[in-house]
Parts: C-alpha cells; structure tokens; sequence
C-alpha cells in the first residue's frame, strides 16, 4: 500500500462526544502505526453552554465543547505525530452554523499556536456555504430549508483571514433524493467562491457523484491544487468500482479523498484480489 496517496488516508467520522472521542484517543494511543489518518467533527452553537460544542442538528446542545475536544487532541499531540509520510494527520472541523465559527475563532487559533506553521493546513475549516441537491426546485418550503447557514463571502474572508488552515467548502444536500444531481449552476457558483484560494477540498455527496460527474469534474479542471472529498455512508459494490475505475485509474488519480462507509474496506478487497491474480497470472 502507497501511504502517500490520498485514497489510503482512513477517515473517523462524526467525532462527536466526549465517548467516541474516548474511543479515538484510544485507538491513536494503543497503535502506533495507528489507520487514522484523519479526524472529522461537528460543530454547532450551544445557547445553553453559551460555547460552541461538538455535535450534528438537529442537536442543540452537547456533553463535549469545541475548546475540551481542541484540549484534548493536543495533549496526545495528535497533529504533532508522523503517521505515515503525510505531513501529519488531518483534523476537518464541520461548522453548521455561522455563531458557531465566530464563537471557536480564538480556541481554533490556540490550537493551531501550539502547532509548527507547516502543519496548519492539515487543519480543515469546512461548511456547507451554497445550496445543493436534493429537493424539488418548484418547492418554496423544501429549498428554504435547503438554503446554507452561511453568507459564501462572509464565510471565505472570515476563514482566510483569521485561520490559516484549509478551506473545504460544499453545498447543503438533502435526504428526499439521495441521489439528485449536482448542476451546473452549483459547479459554477462553487468555483466562482473559491477562484481567490488554492489548496481548496469540496465534500461531495457520493451518492450522487457518479450521475453528476459531469459537471463535477470541472472542479479537478479548475485549478489543479483543488481536491474533492467524497463523503456518504455505504454505496453498493458497483457504484465504489465505478468511483475507483474513474478516479484513480485516471489522470484524476490523487485528487480525491475518501470519507466513505466501508469504503477502505472494499479497497483493501479489490487490491488483496488484484495481488492473488497478479500472483497466480505470473505463476
């Protein structure tokens, strides 16, 4: 396995409590040559802990702040070790609101102080900042919920300004279609927001990569430093082939990150396969 490819870096999802943070910590500090290479969170606004805290709506309120979580990767010096020949270990901060990234700015800052100014960009500020697929467009009710809890603008200059950290911005998606497609307009307004910046990393929903990769793959185009990550639960078998056999069979190949259920899992089959009938083919 090539550590060095983007596709093997294993992502922790939805670390979101002070136990799964637990079972985190546990699994960094029992293996060294730990598969976690990165971190993913959420973060909302707590009015009852007037704090920014760990958590996903429709949830108001949490047993884990943003500063304690923050506290707690530092102590192990999460970022500071090697674990493969990346750079370090990548730790993608998930904002749903925009009180909540106003209320983190200082112990975001704190905690990239403690950091060397090289390893700065493995922290991730991400948001859902323009609206994405999955309701009927004829329906006013449907797309006002879908309309982003961010100004784009507002949202670009606040992060660039005050965190020097990786800008990974998407569009809000809905469950009613999982699979609704991408449009054009959404590519255009995408790569419209983030022309200014490099090194940016758009999530994109895996359900609807394959049927949207159209007008998708025109983010690969725009700037060769911009990545995509693709997120979701479980696809079926076909559709992971699909997504490998196009990316990373390709000139695309090392754009993409992973953060797909079972995902790593199906890779490891596929290339255990290929190495058996490499073997048996030389035989």
């Amino acid at each position: 396995m090539d550590k060095t490819l983007l596709i093997n870096i294993n992502w922790h999802h939805a670390v979101n409590d002070q136990s799964k943070l637990n079972q985190t910590i546990k699994l960094l500090e029992d293996d060294s040559d730990t598969k976690i290479q990165a971190i993913e969170a959420d973060i909302i606004y707590s009015s009852i802990q007037k704090c920014s805290v760990m958590g996903h709506p429709p949830s108001v309120d949490g047993d884990l702040t943003l500063a304690s979580f923050l506290q707690q990767l530092h102590n192990i010096k999460f970022q500071h070790h090697q674990h493969s020949i990346h750079a370090c270990p990548i730790l993608k901060l998930d904002f749903k609101s925009m009180v909540a990234l106003q209320s983190s700015l200082s112990d975001v800052q704190e905690y990239l102080s403690n950091l060397p100014a090289r390893l700065h960009k493995r922290v991730w500020i991400n948001a859902d900042i323009l609206s994405g697929p999955g309701e009927d467009v004829n329906d006013k009710v449907a797309q006002q919920k879908m309309q982003p809890k961010f100004n784009a603008s507002e949202f670009l200059n606040l992060v660039s300004s005050k965190l020097p950290t990786i800008l990974s911005i998407g569009w809000t998606t809905s469950l009613t279609d999982i699979h609704a497609e991408y449009t054009n307009k959404m590519v255009n307004d995408m790569i419209e927001c983030a022309k200014p910046y490099s090194n940016v990393t758009f999530p994109v929903r895996a359900s609807s990569f394959r049927q949207s990769f159209g007008v998708l793959e025109r983010l690969y185009q725009a700037d060769p430093t911009w990545t995509v990550t693709l997120w979701w639960s479980e696809l079926p078998k076909e559709e992971l082939d699909w997504i490998y056999n196009t990316l990373e069979n390709s000139s695309l190949r090392n754009r993409t990150y992973y953060d797909m259920m079972g995902f790593h899992a199906h890779l490891n089959q596929k290339q255990n396969l290929e190495w058996v009938e490499k073997c048996h083919g030389s035989s």
